[in-house]
């Protein structure tokens, strides 16, 4: 971890890593070599970890996980897609293409449909992390429930709506306030969906 940090370079890794050193001990803020090497965006090294077989799970969930810490740098966290429950952030052309078009889709009710009808976790997942959420729940709600809306989706749905914050509201809060009434009822289901 020193290394990594350090920026030592890569023969000074490889040096270190035939000493045959356990790749899985984590430092005092809990990070393994793997998240280290995320952290300072040192791809050649996670490569490296990688090839060596590093595990890509965390016994405290996929929050924990190296792909989750990545998450912001989709090149990075693209070169650890083998970890569980993880998906492709990279989009290709068509695929940009395809979010672009149902993203800047004004009418509101077409835009639901069009959600309603994606085959691809990959792009509901980009939909999802790069719709305006001030333009409602409507669309989120139709995301939600698309049968290939992936975990890691409904994680983000719930940290991107605040939804702590919607269930810690009162009936009397919501009442006679249906927008906000939507946003709540999206809040609980996420909250099942994640058995938080």
């Amino acid at each position: 971890m020193l290394f990594i940090t350090n920026r030592m370079s890569m023969e000074g890794i490889e040096l270190l890593l035939a000493q045959n050193i356990d790749l899985e001990v984590r430092d005092k803020l809990g990070d393994t070599a793997l998240k280290k090497a995320v952290k300072f965006k040192r791809k050649e090294v996670i490569s490296l970890l990688l090839a060596r077989g590093i595990s890509l799970q965390a016994t405290e969930g996929m929050t924990a996980t190296a792909w989750y810490a990545a998450r912001a740098q989709s090149e990075i966290a693209d070169l650890l897609l083998d970890t569980p429950g993880a998906i492709r952030l990279t989009l290709n052309s068509e695929e940009q293409r395809q979010v672009d078009t149902i993203l800047y889709e004004e009418n509101l009710e077409k835009m639901c449909q069009q959600i309603s009808k994606v085959s691809s976790s990959i792009i509901l997942h980009a939909i999802v992390n790069h719709y305006n959420w001030d333009d409602g729940p409507e669309p989120m709600l139709e995301a939600l429930n698309n049968p290939v809306c992936a975990v890691i989706t409904f994680m983000d749905m719930f940290e991107l709506m605040e939804g702590d914050y919607w269930l810690a509201q009162t009936e009397e809060e919501l009442d006679g306030l249906p927008w906000k009434q939507q946003w709540r009822e999206m809040a609980e289901k996420l909250q099942v969906k994640l058995e938080l």
